[in-house]
């Protein structure tokens, strides 16, 4: 201990194991911050929030275009790959981006998928094909993953930690509304102009970001002193901290786990060999990923493992990270399928039911926002607010799944549910970043920020796909009484109903109305299990959010 003491104070320059052997020191905390104020620190809050909206509007906006786009491009049998595309680079990249601006900052980082991601859109509105389109949507993903991870890193960076709270709600806020945002936009503009603008509008969008993120701080960021640019960039040591293995054997092993769910049941049966094989082949990246992250970990290497070994052995970061996952499944299957159910099963109209959808959406940037008064202000212990939030939304959803699905009418009492569930959605989502100050020293929060984040959003597409497969066996299943022409158009598009006679229609909403409840049963499973993965950060007294007297947060307990 005394020897990586003695090299601390005499060079910059550690090895990994020098740096994660000193667990006395914690370098970053020794390092004054420069918080960006004023007009500096609107602007950059802007521009983020800018950042983030366009990046997850890409998620869901495209899928009430895509009719528009294959008969235009006219691929019809690629279409599910517009959509995919972009899942597959958008996932895979999330802690790739946030340990790598460990490396190279924070600021050159996101220009780069700033920049990245708004000029493929451009070239995503101007293509003659669906080859082109699936190609550049692929590298947009690349470029939209970086924003989402590093938004989510720099955030703890730019205030003070009593303030961290309160910017989690507003960057959490752009998240939830994005998520129904994306589809009523994506429809309005094929409704009233080309289908090309559904990219073209990050264009403007991308390049006002650029300008925000460019002038309010500086390349150093947090941090004071010379910028940190092209000396970075060129500088052999930066190259070398880079882990090549990790981060290939996790972007491999996410891709092709997300290739696999989005795929299975839709251009590949669920049985097949492209699945199947896809699945063997991730579960192989991810065992691989483990036992070289370990490795690397224990070496005397100046290479830095993508996850460092001490994070794996944390259980609070393993309660945090489980729990993201297991939230992830609920909301991002509640966003998207309850919308669908009041189109299909209710008959409203796209825009209805995005309105119908408020009081979640509502509710949940507000329960960031009492989150953050909770933690910072009366200083309640992050564990609690966690329990009342997984209990809310475990209440919410079981209660959503009660629904009758005999009753087409919209009942009013749905949108109390609804209500419920955006409280525990928001409480949930927003605190579990805000714990992690609490649980890793600043090292180590960059890429526990972006795993956290990876992990929900795997969380989210695994529960999409098991939702989708439910339904869509629950209606194949249930539709005998259909004419074998009826029964293919039907599951080639839930709008079809439309064309059926009335009788028919209301059979055919009821049978939707079912299956969308046994969606909602499997995801209340998924919120008792985040409940129960709370059982990883019990202990007494809980942890609170306390800062040192220069307005740090206190490190972690051993």
């Amino acid at each position: 201990m005394e020897m990586a003491s003695k090299t601390m104070n005499e060079t910059p320059a550690f090895t990994n194991r020098e740096i994660h052997n000193a667990e006395d020191v914690d370098l970053d905390q020794t390092k004054p911050k420069l918080y960006p104020k004023g007009w500096r620190l609107h602007a950059l809050t802007a521009g983020l929030c800018l950042s983030m909206l366009l990046s997850t509007l890409e998620t869901t906006i495209v899928s009430t275009s895509l009719v528009s786009i294959v008969n235009d491009l006219q691929g019809f049998s690629q279409a599910g790959w517009v959509v995919t595309a972009y899942f597959l680079t958008y996932t895979g990249f999330l802690v790739i981006y946030a340990k790598l601006s460990d490396i190279f900052g924070t600021k050159l980082l996101i220009l780069c998928a700033v920049t990245l991601f708004a000029v493929f859109s451009i070239a995503c509105g101007v293509c003659n094909t669906m080859l082109q389109l699936i190609i550049f949507r692929a590298i947009q993903g690349i470029g939209g993953s970086g924003i989402y991870s590093l938004v989510t890193v720099m955030t703890p960076l730019m205030v003070p930690p009593a303030k961290y709270p309160t910017y989690v709600a507003i960057i959490s806020s752009v998240f939830a509304i994005s998520s129904v945002l994306g589809p009523l936009l994506g429809g309005a503009i094929s409704d009233h102009t080309t289908w090309r603008w559904v990219f073209w509008l990050n264009g403007p969008g991308g390049a006002l970001a650029l300008v925000l993120l460019t002038i309010s701080i500086p390349f150093s960021f947090p941090y004071p002193g010379p910028a940190r640019f092209f000396s970075t960039l060129v500088s052999e040591k930066a190259w070398k901290r880079v882990d090549y293995l990790g981060a290939f054997a996790s972007l491999a092993a996410s891709i092709l786990l997300v290739f696999a769910l989005e795929q299975a049941g839709v251009e590949y049966p669920w049985k097949s060999a492209p699945i199947i094989v896809s699945f063997v082949l991730s579960g192989i990246f991810w065992i691989v990923f483990v036992v070289w992250e370990r490795g690397l970990s224990l070496k005397n290497s100046v290479c830095e493992p993508m996850f460092p070994w001490s994070l794996a052995c944390n259980r609070f970061v393993l309660g945090l990270l489980l729990n993201a996952f297991l939230t992830g499944f609920p909301f991002m299957s509640a966003i998207i399928t309850i919308p669908q159910r009041f189109q299909v099963v209710n008959g409203t109209t796209a825009v209805d039911a995005g309105i119908r959808m408020l009081p979640l959406l509502l509710c949940s940037p507000i329960a960031t926002i009492l989150a953050s008064l909770l933690l910072s202000k009366l200083r309640l212990a992050p564990l609690y607010v966690l329990l009342a939030g997984c209990s809310l939304q475990t209440l919410g959803v079981g209660l959503f799944s009660s629904l009758d699905s005999s009753d087409l009418n919209v009942p009013a009492f749905q949108y109390g549910y609804q209500v419920i569930m955006g409280c525990g959605f928001g409480l949930n989502l927003s605190t579990v970043l805000m714990m992690v100050p609490l649980v890793v020293k600043q090292r180590d929060m960059p890429v526990t920020m972006g795993a956290a984040t990876q992990i929900r959003v795997l969380g989210g597409t695994i529960g999409l796909a098991i939702c989708s497969a439910l339904l869509s066996n629950h209606v194949a299943s249930q539709i005998s009484f259909l004419t074998p022409d009826q029964q293919a158009a039907l599951l080639q598009s839930s709008q079809n109903i439309r064309r059926l006679p009335l009788e028919l229609q209301v059979r055919i909403r009821q049978v939707y109305a079912t299956g969308y409840n046994q969606q909602m049963r499997v995801m209340l499973y998924f919120c008792i299990a985040s409940l129960v993965s709370l059982s990883f950060l019990v202990e007494w007294p809980p942890r609170r959010l306390q800062t040192t007297e220069d307005g740090e947060i206190a490190a972690p307990r051993k």
